[in-house]
C-alpha cells in the first residue's frame, strides 16, 4: 500500500519577542520542520507575534522590518514582493504569523501572514501575556532602582540634588511643602511622563524632550530606555511609550 504524506499545520503560539530569545532553535532534516524548544520541552513550530515597526529597509527583493513589542526586538524578513509589506511604515502596529529562522546565528521571523492592526491590540496582547510583560518591566525596575537619601523633612525653598543613574543629576525643588517626607520619581519615570505629555499622536520629538527635561544627561537616559525597551522610536527623531 502506497504511503501518502500528511500535511500538518501547527498551531501558531502567542509569544513575546523577548521570549523568542530564550528558546533554543532546533534544526531538523529535510523531512521534518525546524522548531523552537522551550525550557519545559514544548516544541513551537509557528508563532503569533505582535509588535511595532521601528525601522524598515529594503535590499533588492528583500524587505526587513524591525519589530519591537516592549520585551525585545526582532527582524521580520520578507523575501518577495508583497503588497501588505510594501505599504507598511515605521510606527505601524502589526500582527505576524510565521516561523523563526536563523541566518548568521541570528534569529529572524519569516512571515506567513503580516497584517496591520490597531494599536489597541498591543494592549490586549499585554493582558494575554501579562506574566511575560510584567517580568520584563520588573527587571527594568530592578535595574533602575537607585539608593536614595533617607526621607527627610524639608522646608520651603530647599533644593535637593542627588546623583542617580550613572552620573545623571536630578534636581528636586520643593517651594511650598513643609513637614512632609519626599519620595521622588525615578529619572526614567520622569522622562516617561514627559514623553506622554509631549506626544500628540505621532510621538514626542527627542529634541523637545531634552530641552524640557529637568534632568541633566537626558540624552543618555533616552538611549538606555530605548535599549531596555521602555520606549521605542516610531519615527526618525521621535519616540513613544509602548
Amino acid at each position: 500500500m502506497e504511503q501518502t504524506n500528511v500535511f500538518v499545520r501547527f498551531v501558531a503560539v502567542k509569544c513575546t519577542i523577548g521570549k523568542i530569545g530564550t528558546y533554543a532553535f532546533v534544526q531538523e532534516d529535510e523531512q521534518n520542520s525546524n522548531y523552537l524548544q522551550a525550557v519545559d520541552g514544548q516544541k513551537i513550530f509557528r508563532l503569533n507575534v505582535m509588535g511595532i515597526i521601528v525601522n524598515k529597509e529594503k535590499q533588492g527583493s528583500i524587505t526587513n522590518l524591525l519589530l519591537d513589542d516592549g520585551t525585545g526586538k526582532i527582524i521580520l524578513r520578507s523575501f518577495e514582493e508583497n503588497k501588505n509589506v510594501r505599504e507598511l511604515a515605521a510606527g505601524d502596529t502589526v500582527m505576524v504569523i510565521g516561523r523563526v529562522r536563523i541566518y548568521n546565528q541570528e534569529k529572524y521571523l519569516s512571515a506567513e501572514i503580516v497584517k496591520k492592526i490597531e494599536a489597541i491590540w498591543m494592549k490586549i496582547r499585554r493582558l494575554e501575556l501579562k506574566e511575560e510583560f510584567d517580568r520584563v518591566e520588573l527587571s527594568s525596575a530592578e535595574t533602575e532602582r537607585i539608593p536614595l537619601y533617607a526621607p527627610i523633612e524639608i522646608k520651603p525653598g530647599i533644593t535637593i540634588s542627588a546623583t542617580v543613574n550613572e552620573g545623571i543629576e536630578e534636581e528636586i525643588i520643593e517651594e511650598e511643602i513643609q513637614g512632609i517626607q519626599i519620595n521622588p520619581l525615578l529619572p526614567a519615570q520622569k522622562i516617561l511622563h514627559l514623553i506622554k505629555e509631549l506626544d500628540t499622536g505621532n510621538g514626542a520629538p527627542v529634541e523637545e524632550i531634552i530641552s524640557k527635561s529637568p534632568l541633566n544627561g537626558t540624552e543618555k537616559l533616552l538611549e538606555q530606555m530605548l535599549q531596555k525597551g521602555d520606549i521605542f522610536q516610531n519615527l526618525p527623531g521621535k519616540v513613544k511609550v509602548l
